[in-house]
């Protein structure tokens, strides 16, 4: 299944650190006004305002993890719902052919011996599309398939010309679809492409002898799957018991003293549940059932695990405050997504209540997994938004502007690569935070001003003057920078950084400390790229600030 906002042509981009921002999806409204993947954003969003009939589109950021969740959140409703047998598609080592996102994005529902229960196949995939287009606020729109196998269903929802694609003859179906729809390696599909071969059609008219010596197995074994002679587990998804609890009101209110009321108490229950686990919350969920349809949901992240109901309740009614009910509320449902252990403090036999001016009574924050900076945090959070709160992790790349990387402080920990986040998220828990090792790097007291307190996300060009006074080494001794002239009086380096081969296109650049004569100390590179291109106009730019 693949799904999209209703309204509008949708695509998701993401930052690439060659090329920009990059469409990283779309969805079939937005390919058919010519939008593709890996294409710039801006280009794309020159192709969405060419349509004078488009309604407005929908132009988002790309959230892995925020699609990993809902997935698995999706995952558990089917089961509840549908049929105990779901599982989340099980990723190859590479991303296949087609397909640059390297992440799950697709469920498989085994129906077997449970459809009569729906009155019919055809009755239960209403069902399926139903749930999902009431039951999320965001309303979404699923391409189903249903076939005898994992294989033809998948190829039949991604490439399929319809929505819904059902059939009880894998091979007749699978023909007119394209070699993409096997789910191979770029490589694969790369030789078919160059021997004419564009179609499973064309593919199955060649003898597997053949394509196993040329092609390597792994082919074979996906033509076998396809057409059912060979069986493709799948792993059923397991979820932990989510602790919710819901309560449906006498009278449908949108009373923000009387809801608060309400989630306090459902917080309290809650919280027993928590301590019954030793965890605390480091995710909390409001869903709002309103008296006219969609729902309102409310998602919270936090710093730190925490079962203290006034910390939750607090951020709640933050929210609630700014949100505006378009109906009456008539049911409440408190639950909490995400978890972790929790680590509680006990007051000394003499110590006193207060302590450096935090509590360290029974009752204090401390004693329930919290702390006056993750409130902090989350307080901030939930008034400016998780984005706009953020913490930096250093990365390993030579390329400073890529050297870390800013992530929200609240909710779960992206990881460092899509492996560990797969992993992380089948988990459901979560580390804390506030106490884990997350790869810190502290500052050096050794050369302090060997890096600048500074750095541009973009360097600025600085342009090299002729004068009569000799240059320091290879560095100018005037520049201009920004329609200023600045005279250059000492100078440190070089110091050469460069990327590997294996990371795309090679950035050579020879970074120097130097001093102006006005007194300002910058951190400016030479372009070792642009200057061999043409060895009389070497680049030069300005990369960050000393003071």
């Amino acid at each position: 299944m693949e799904w999209k906002l209703a309204d509008g042509p949708t695509l998701l981009w993401a930052d690439d650190r060659r090329r920009g921002r990059l469409v990283v999806a779309c969805c079939r409204h937005a390919a058919m006004m010519g939008v593709q993947i890996a294409m710039p954003l801006v280009q794309a969003k020159q192709l969405l305002l060419h349509d004078p009939n488009r309604p407005d589109a929908n132009v988002l950021p790309h959230d892995p993890f925020a699609d990993q969740t809902l997935l698995m959140r999706l995952a558990t409703d089917l089961q509840s719902a549908l049929s105990p047998k779901v599982a989340i598609e099980t990723l190859a080592e590479h991303p296949w052919a087609g397909f640059p996102r390297h992440q799950p994005e697709s469920l498989f529902c085994d129906i077997t011996g449970v459809e009569h229960l729906f009155g019919g196949e055809s009755s239960l995939i209403d069902a399926a599309r139903t749930r999902m287009n009431e039951h999320y606020a965001i309303n979404l729109h699923a391409r189903i398939a249903a076939a005898p196998n994992i294989a033809t269903a998948w190829a039949l929802a991604h490439f399929g010309d319809h929505a819904i694609e059902v059939t009880e003859d894998p091979e007749t179906a699978l023909r007119p679809l394209p070699v993409e729809s096997l789910r191979l390696m770029p490589a694969t599909v790369g030789t078919l492409g160059r021997l004419g071969i564009e179609t499973v059609n064309q593919l199955l008219r060649l003898p597997r002898g053949g394509l196993a010596t040329r092609l390597g197995k792994p082919l074979v074994t996906r033509i076998s799957q396809a057409l059912g002679e060979l069986e493709e587990p799948i792993t059923v998804h397991h979820d932990d018991a989510e602790l919710s609890c819901s309560d449906t009101l006498e009278y449908p209110t949108s009373d923000l003293g009387i809801l608060l009321d309400r989630i306090e108490r459902l917080l309290e229950e809650i919280r027993v549940g928590l301590v019954t686990r030793k965890h605390g919350a480091l995710g909390l969920r409001c869903h709002l059932s309103l008296v006219t349809p969609p729902p309102l949901e409310l998602q919270i992240g936090l710093f730190a695990p925490s079962q203290d109901t006034k910390h939750l309740l607090s951020l709640l009614e933050s929210r609630l405050e700014t949100q505006s009910l378009p109906s009456d509320v008539v049911r409440l449902t408190i639950s909490i997504p995400l978890s972790a252990p929790i680590r509680s403090v006990q007051a000394g036999l003499f110590e006193q209540e207060s302590v450096g001016g935090l509590d360290r009574g029974a009752d204090s924050p401390q004693s329930f997994g919290g702390s006056v900076l993750s409130r902090m945090v989350d307080s901030l959070s939930g008034r400016l938004g998780r984005e706009s709160v953020l913490k930096v992790r250093m990365e390993q790349d030579s390329v400073p502007e890529n050297s870390y990387v800013a992530y929200p402080m609240t909710g779960p920990s992206p990881s460092r690569s899509r492996a560990k986040r797969a992993k992380q998220v089948g988990r459901g828990n979560s580390e804390n935070r506030a106490s884990r090792d997350d790869g810190q790097h502290l500052p050096s007291r050794h050369d302090a001003m060997r890096r600048p307190l500074t750095v541009f996300d973009r360097p600025y060009p600085l342009l090299s003057l002729k004068t009569s006074t000799p240059p320091l080494g290879d560095v100018p001794a005037l520049v201009r920078y920004r329609g200023q002239a600045y005279r250059v009086i000492r100078c440190w380096g070089p110091e050469r950084m460069e990327t590997g081969w294996w990371n795309g296109p090679t950035i050579r650049r020879d970074y120097y400390r130097v001093e102006t004569e006005s007194g300002q100390w910058w951190w400016i590179y030479r372009d070792m790229k642009a200057t061999q291109s043409d060895p009389n106009k070497p680049k030069w730019m300005l990369h960050g600030l000393f003071a």
